[in-house]
């Protein structure tokens, strides 16, 4: 098990757009998270409505870019606990969200422009 490195943290990180590739949305999904996910495909037939029903097509289209993590309306992630201010799936938390190491270089650069 890994040890979470973001005890304590204020979670600045996890107010940014959280990308999905399809292999991470569809890991999420496999984990019954799928009500806190949003596919690329979804935001741009909503925008566009003329497109329902060809979601399949656009979902062919997006790669690494294949899904967001849904906001919560305090503007955090939605698998963001908001009581620990933890994440609730640390241990299957995309690369995006990997990538702010707990002080490391970019944690400390969106903390210093967030806060």
């Amino acid at each position: 098990m890994e040890v979470n490195a973001c005890y304590g943290c204020v979670a600045s990180c996890c107010t940014l757009l959280i990308d999905l590739t399809k292999k991470e949305y569809l890991h999420l999904k496999s984990l019954n998270l799928e009500n806190n996910l949003l596919k690329q495909s979804e935001i741009f037939t909503q925008k566009n409505p003329i497109y329902k029903g060809k979601e399949e097509f656009f979902d062919s289209m997006y790669k690494d870019d294949f899904a967001i993590i849904k906001k919560g309306k305090d503007g955090f992630c939605s698998l963001l606990d908001r009581e620990t201010r933890l994440c609730g799936i640390y241990e299957n938390r995309p690369k995006c969200c990997r990538d702010y190491e707990s002080n490391g270089k970019r944690c400390k650069e969106i903390k210093k422009c967030i806060n």
